[in-house]
């Protein structure tokens, strides 16, 4: 017996400035092997003295890299072993994370500044896209673009020295930003509820209201088809890029679930809740393993190493755990 999937793919429509989608129905097997716990702890280690907002592997999955609220964002390697401390921008620093290739780290802070970094802890760039509080940053897969997500309720596009391109503005505080691996589309989430499909000109392609209140997180799957996006309602939902409902993922007994994340074979999602629960679910919605972390923890993110063998998750008292992934 099979289940079925609509896998969205991205096709060019004649006449259009915006994506076309054509759907097709493809089988995903309902048996996938697994481990009965394919999630064990690895180990576990004190990150920062106050909460976690965001935590990143490096691309080739050596080194993690965390955000903290104190202003502070830590290099570690799998041992938690603090490599690096990157240090200077105003806290809370809201979100730290690698750039494609693993030369360059971006963080993001209160003051809305986006600071470039070396490896070695040297401020590469720096620059003030937003009055406002700059939630989330990213570069393109090409190195010549930082897309930014602010309190002001602005999308923008610049250039790696700061020089803005384009950009839209919406209600609401845009909170978190992913760009597809596969085609040249952004994904963007606002706390009005709103996901956000964008074309590297700035342009909207698509707007999808989720019904998840404010958007914490938003991630492509491996493929580029689909996104998930986890919300304050306590779900994560899965969305094909034509702005279609997949499935929904009931993932917090209480209150929201601040991260979610792709196993790199597409198969399987984690998330992360303020009830302290990492969460395991194949695709279409099955639950897997529930594995509770710390005593009156909230989860703040997690996320997938680029070979699957690991998750790293966060919490709001500072501490890091990383596990061994079996799937």
């Amino acid at each position: 017996m099979q289940h079925y999937l609509i896998l969205s793919l991205l096709l060019p429509r004649v006449g259009s400035a915006g994506p076309g989608l054509a759907k097709v129905i493809t089988p995903m097997p309902q048996q996938i092997a697994v481990a009965q716990s394919p999630l064990t702890v690895k180990i576990q280690f004190q990150g920062s003295s106050v909460g976690l907002n965001r935590i990143y592997f490096s691309p080739d999955g050596q080194t993690l890299v965390t955000a903290s609220a104190d202003g502070v964002a830590s290099v570690w390697n799998l041992q938690g072993e603090a490599l690096v401390r990157l240090s200077g921008q105003k806290p809370p620093m809201f979100n730290a994370r690698f750039s494609p290739d693993g030369k360059v780290i971006l963080t993001t802070g209160y003051d809305g500044t986006v600071w470039l970094w070396n490896l070695q802890g040297e401020v590469l760039e720096k620059f003030e896209p937003h009055r406002a509080a700059t939630a989330d940053a990213l570069l393109s897969p090409n190195g010549k673009v930082v897309v930014t997500a602010s309190d002001d309720g602005q999308t923008l596009i610049s250039n790696p020295k700061g020089t803005r391109l384009a950009g839209i503005l919406k209600p609401g505080t845009a909170r978190n930003l992913a760009y597809s691996p596969t085609r040249p589309l952004i994904a963007s989430v606002s706390d009005s509820g709103m996901l956000y499909f964008l074309n590297p000109n700035g342009e909207i392609q698509r707007e999808v209201q989720t019904g998840q209140g404010r958007m914490n997180h938003v991630r492509f799957s491996p493929n580029g088809n689909f996104v998930i996006t986890s919300g304050t309602d306590g779900s994560a939902k899965l969305w094909s890029l034509d702005g279609s409902f997949v499935v929904e993922f009931k993932a917090a007994n209480s209150g929201w679930v601040n991260g979610t994340d792709f196993h790199f074979r597409g198969f399987h999602v984690a998330t992360a809740s303020d009830d302290g629960i990492l969460r395991l679910w194949t695709v279409d919605g099955r639950l897997i393993q529930s594995l509770p972390l710390g005593e009156n923890n909230k989860l703040t993110s997690l996320n997938f190493s680029s070979d699957g063998k690991h998750l790293a998750v966060t919490s709001n008292k500072g501490q890091v755990w990383i596990l061994d992934v079996s799937l």
